[in-house]
């Protein structure tokens, strides 16, 4: 099923218009390391000795280069034809650029951004010629510890967990047409109790004339429409979901009943009369934790069975199509999971979008830094804002996922300094996202958290449910540490009783593949099979424990724990994983 508001293709699944252009396919291309001194002309889109395939970094086989040398300046040139109307603004979207941009047209500079897993756009409308134009995009993106990069690597060859970097370009570019004053954003605060969605909405251009209109609809039956006089460029307005004059109930949206979702329609009206309209969807969904249980929509939620998914794929390296994001969502759920943690990436929007559709929890984790200084701090958290006003109000998304394993601030345990860089995630997190979960460190030596999340790699079963086999005294300090994980908390915090997880084991890697796996290898698909079924047992069996995440979805490059290789063929058949994930 899909949403109203779904257009296949369109790169912005919240907030859909009629009027757009993709501008993805061969653009010109050209490295430069020659620290400037090349500047001037390829600014004016002249220079470029290759051909590049966008959105696909240049590293990838799909952007028909390949290479696998660093090279931290790259150059992006197309031409286009202005097809802006009397009246319209043109706003130019990059879905993701790495790591810092500065984009130019027609030789002009109009937007820089820093920053690889977040959209920025711009208004170039003053910039436009008639006829054809250029956009010129110069990005660079050096091997630096210090800016976010998850698992792209910081040192010139791959090695452990760390893969080849993404540089420049790897998300789509689009163009919007839009008029003059427009619906900039929309962001829907989900109020469970009360059965309503909180509309925050901003638009660009401020005047007393405006008005701002939502439209609710259930399977195409109206349920409420609500509108109110703009005082600033930003507002909120309460909408109803629910219609007891239509016999339109509570309808709570949950990854077995994702066809229970409202259709919205927004319109921007000036002295009564439509200038603008976009549509989206939202749903209620609650979730909370009630001592050491995880409740969604006020009821104990089932057992939950996630798996770790790095979000890359083979010859397109981090970027996807979305047949391919659709694909990956379908197969986690043909396994048996109910729940996917995107691991140190931040993915295209439109799988979240399918989430929702299909029916599978999400926890959004924010790519990593690798050293603590006052330069990595400020990037860490500056990105990860941008990044969760662009994706708040998925439906699908139980959990937000600041910091994982320490990295960034690896003396967290007893450093007062590092402990107040995770809190500030934590808190900024909470005054961002309310009404979902944030995990402050998943893994180990958490300060604030709301969910105990802890990593085992041990590859015995006996061993890793002895580790666990006293959750509670485990967390609060009171046994030896199993050789496999560390401290559940920093020095100086308590377990509180929150829900407990173990949200990474297993990693098992067949004999004669190359690459690493966590622990000792197996030589057919009977002992994967066993070996997957052990740990898993281990875990489900303790009633303390709440749920599980399984390292993981695919191989990546070097690394060979999938539960499927890197071109989603299984190692194994299907069933046998859903059959694991029911014990």
């Amino acid at each position: 099923m899909n949403a109203k508001c779904y257009r296949k293709g369109y790169p912005r699944p919240k907030l859909v218009r009629e009027r757009f252009e993709l501008l993805d396919g061969v653009w010109d291309f050209a490295f430069d390391e020659s620290n400037g001194v090349r500047f001037a002309q390829l600014k004016q889109g002249k220079g470029y000795d290759r051909k590049i395939v966008v959105p696909y970094s240049y590293h990838t086989k799909k952007s028909g280069i390949g290479l696998e040398e660093e090279y931290s300046v790259v150059w992006y040139a197309r031409r286009f034809s202005n097809l802006c109307g009397k009246g319209e603004r043109c706003i130019l979207h990059f879905e993701g650029v790495d790591h810092e941009a500065v984009v130019f047209l027609n030789g002009e500079k109009v937007t820089e951004h820093e920053g690889g897993y977040a959209r920025f756009s711009c208004d170039i409308t003053p910039y436009l010629s008639k006829g054809e134009n250029l956009i010129v995009v110069r990005a660079e993106d050096r091997l630096d510890p210090s800016c976010p990069r998850g698992k792209q690597r910081h040192k010139p060859i791959n090695t452990s967990c760390f893969y080849t970097a993404t540089t420049g370009i790897w998300r789509s570019v689009w163009i919007e047409y839009v008029p003059k004053q427009y619906i900039k954003t929309t962001y829907n605060e989900i109020i469970y109790k009360e059965c309503k969605v909180n509309v925050h909405y901003s638009v660009n251009e401020w005047t007393e004339d405006l008005e701002f209109r939502v439209t609710a609809e259930y399977q195409g039956r109206l349920v409420s429409k609500v509108s109110a006089m703009l005082t600033g460029k930003e507002g909120e307005i309460a909408l109803s979901l629910v219609n007891h004059e239509q016999q339109l109930p509570m309808k709570p949206w949950s990854i077995g009943r994702t066809d229970q979702i409202f259709d919205l329609k927004y319109e921007l009206l000036k002295n009564g009369k439509v200038i603008d309209t976009a549509l989206s969807y939202t749903g209620l969904v609650d979730y909370q934790a009630d001592k050491n249980r995880i409740l969604i929509n006020y009821l104990p939620a089932n057992y939950f069975r996630m798996v770790l998914d790095q979000g890359y794929y083979g010859d397109g390296g981090m970027t996807a199509t979305e047949k391919e994001l659709l694909r990956d969502v379908r197969l986690i759920k043909q396994m048996g999971f109910t729940g996917v943690r995107m691991h140190q990436k931040i993915e295209d929007e439109r799988f979240y979008y399918f989430c929702d559709m299909e029916g599978l929890f999400v926890w959004c984790e924010m790519p990593s830094v690798y050293v603590t200084t006052d330069a990595s701090k400020r990037a860490l958290l500056s990105e990860w804002q941008e990044i969760m006003l662009q994706y708040r109000g998925y439906l699908s998304i139980m959990a937000w996922v600041p910091f994982n394993e320490s990295w960034g601030c690896l003396q967290v345990f007893d450093n007062q300094s590092q402990q107040d860089f995770v809190n500030a995630g934590y808190f900024l997190t909470k005054s961002l996202c309310g009404g979902r979960f944030v995990v402050g460190n998943d893994g180990w030596e958490n300060t604030y958290t709301d969910l105990l999340t802890l990593h085992n790699y041990s590859q015995d079963g006996k061993s890793l449910e002895e580790a666990y086999r006293d959750v509670e005294s485990f967390a609060r300090g009171q046994r030896v540490k199993d050789r496999c994980t560390r401290s559940a908390f920093c020095k100086g915090y308590v377990y509180s009783g929150q829900p407990v997880l173990v949200s990474e084991y297993g990693g098992v890697k067949f004999s004669g593949e190359n690459g690493w796996g966590y622990g000792k290898e197996v030589h057919s698909e009977e002992e994967f099979y066993v070996r997957l079924k052990e740990l898993t047992a281990a875990i489900v069996c303790n009633p303390a424990i709440s749920g599980y995440c399984l390292t993981q979805f695919t191989d990546v490059m070097q690394e060979q724990n999938g539960l499927l290789r890197e071109d989603r063929t299984p190692k194994i058949e299907i069933e046998k994983i859903a059959e694991i994930n029911r014990l």
